[in-house]
């Protein structure tokens, strides 16, 4: 493998409103382990916003992976909602064991879906998986997936 390519993603960074409810969703309601907490980071220079600061989350996503929660401190977000067939939107997939129940706990807190739980019929990777979409509280598109006896 060359050195300059991709070799895994290393990890998915989501900007959110309140870090907090954030957490309630992806810690509290989806089991996600936090894995590390910074309550202010200096991000102004790697992000190109001289004098950035944020609150980061690092919750594990299983296999060595991460997913990253970001709520600038200093943030002017316009506050714009993209929809999953709009270029430049787009959702992380988390898998989780029991779909049903994981759909339940997370309509009780106010997290419907957005469609119905659908059974994929293509194979190869999505072979015996059931996904449906839903919205964290910073309206992100989550896709819940299920795998079947295979996966």
């Amino acid at each position: 493998m060359d050195s300059y390519a991709v070799r895994r993603i290393h990890h998915v960074g989501i900007t959110v409103a309140q870090l907090d409810r954030s957490l309630v969703f992806y810690r509290d309601l989806l089991g996600m382990r936090v894995v590390g907490l910074c309550d202010d980071e200096d991000v102004g220079a790697i992000v190109g916003l001289p004098g950035g600061r944020a609150r980061i989350a690092d919750l594990d996503a299983g296999n060595g992976q991460i997913l990253e929660l970001l709520q600038y401190l200093s943030a002017n977000g316009d506050g714009c909602l993209h929809g999953p067939d709009l270029a430049g939107s787009c959702h992380i997939s988390l898998q989780v064991g029991d779909l049903s129940q994981a759909l339940s706990r997370l309509a009780i807190a106010g997290f419907p879906p957005v469609g119905e739980p659908a059974k994929l019929a293509a194979g190869g990777v999505w072979q015996d998986c059931t996904v449906v979409y839903l919205r964290d509280p910073d309206g992100v598109f989550v896709e819940l997936i299920e795998r079947g006896e295979g996966g």
